[in-house]
């Protein structure tokens, strides 16, 4: 049997809260967050950056959280 890996509850907390901060910045600012991506130009490019941030905060937030849970993939060539 391996050994029993540390669990990083604090990590999933942190950046659970991480996450939900950003959601709420945005949710809570949608009308400017709107109107600001709507012009196109160099703003879809903020888009694109915004889209790309909010899938590394929440990916990592689920990673942590998955692993907090015990939850971890199998080792390569594993079953």
């Amino acid at each position: 049997m391996s050994k029993a890996q540390p669990r990083p509850v604090k990590e999933a907390v942190i950046w659970g809260i991480i996450s939900l901060a950003a959601y709420l910045l945005v949710f809570l600012n949608q009308g400017a967050v709107i109107n600001y991506f709507a012009q196109g130009g160099v703003a879809s490019l903020a888009l694109i950056a915004t889209a790309i941030a909010f899938s590394l905060i929440h990916g990592t937030f689920a990673n942590y959280f998955l692993e907090s849970l015990g939850i971890r993939p199998l080792k390569k060539g594993g079953h």
